[in-house]
């Protein structure tokens, strides 16, 4: 299970596993009890749920998602992942459909199966695509024929099609305005930093084995938020984030006597770094969140639109949009994020 994203800090989306399905957590009972409102419309629907999802997420074929709204189940949505994919099914409770939920959601499920989809359909009702056919085609989804199955009662079902190519193209282009709406609107990033660090000691800090790093300067107004990780070269890439619980600032060699099996390096390359400063930060990190999937410089341009420069030490986030848009965008591509 991991937590997405709020919206203004009462939804929340959380991303359904393998170890939901194979635990039977209560996230995992809330989803299946909301996707059953819907048994009217569709009569099989908790046969499909016992033999076809929750198998699926143990294999890890099929992933699903709950949103949550003041911690009221409101939103659920399932995609079969392969070559051939599918977004299976996807609902929004009536009262909240006027918050491009949709879009977030397609673009959650889209990412999902980066790197590995061809091609992605999903059925509807024919009454659905008449009122809603410009949502889709907004994705790339033109293609419309008749399905070969009936899911709903009272109303013909329709199959939609379109490469992954296609869908993914309308998917960047919708990242930055959905980022906007529910990322940076439902995080601080008044309060949030990016920091670069070194890609071997960014990948210490990540495993949990290097819990302090050490700067000729920073400020102790960062403690207790949130700071995404740059790993410089030779990754250069968003691989995650962690929590800041302390700023300490003192002569090095005080530092180095209390936080030294911390530090993830040797006394020789610490004193190599320290030796022409009276005073040096140390900067506690704890509760690190790797990303699943890292997102390289060359990617965040591409998916901002923008050229960004790699931060020298940190960002305030709040003081660079382009940065801040690229961290929300990061986050959202491989659910590694969550409510702060």
């Amino acid at each position: 299970m991991e937590e997405f994203f709020s919206r203004t800090g009462d939804f929340q989306v959380v991303r359904l596993g393998e170890k939901d399905a194979r635990g039977n957590t209560d996230h995992l009972r809330n989803f299946r009890e909301l996707v059953l409102e819907n048994q009217d419309m569709y009569p099989h629907i908790d046969k499909w749920i016992d033999q076809k999802v929750i198998p699926g997420m143990k294999t890890l074929e099929r992933v699903s998602y709950i949103g949550y709204v003041d911690e009221i189940p409101a939103v659920s949505a399932v995609v079969k992942r392969g070559k051939y994919s599918k977004f299976c099914h996807l609902r929004v409770k009536e009262d909240l459909q006027d918050m491009h939920l949709g879009e977030a959601f397609f673009a959650l499920m889209g990412s999902e199966i980066r790197g590995m989809a061809k091609e992605i359909h999903f059925t509807l009702p024919e009454s659905l695509w008449e009122k809603e056919n410009l949502f889709f085609k907004s994705f790339g989804f033109v293609e419309v024929v008749k399905a070969g199955h009936q899911y709903r009662l009272f109303d013909n079902e329709l199959r939609c099609s379109s490469s992954f190519h296609k869908v993914w193209q309308a998917i960047r282009e919708k990242l930055p305005k959905i980022a906007r709406m529910f990322l940076m609107d439902g995080y601080s990033l008044d309060n949030r930093i990016l920091m670069s660090i070194k890609a071997k000691y960014a990948k210490k800090v990540l495993e949990g084995k290097k819990k302090v790093e050490i700067r000729k300067k920073f400020s102790q107004k960062w403690t207790g938020h949130k700071v995404s990780i740059y790993a410089s070269r030779p990754e250069c890439s968003l691989v995650g984030e962690a929590l800041i619980s302390r700023v300490v600032v003192d002569k090095p060699k005080n530092i180095w006597l209390l936080f030294h099996e911390q530090i993830g390096c040797t006394l020789e390359e610490f004193n190599g770094y320290t030796r022409d400063t009276s005073e040096v930060y140390a900067i506690v990190l704890e509760e690190p969140k790797p990303y699943r999937k890292n997102i390289s410089l060359r990617d965040a341009c591409d998916l901002t639109h923008k050229e960004l420069n790699p931060p020298q030490s940190y960002y305030n986030l709040n003081h660079n949009k382009s940065w801040a848009e690229a961290v929300s965008i990061g986050g959202l591509l491989q659910g590694s994020f969550g409510t702060y």
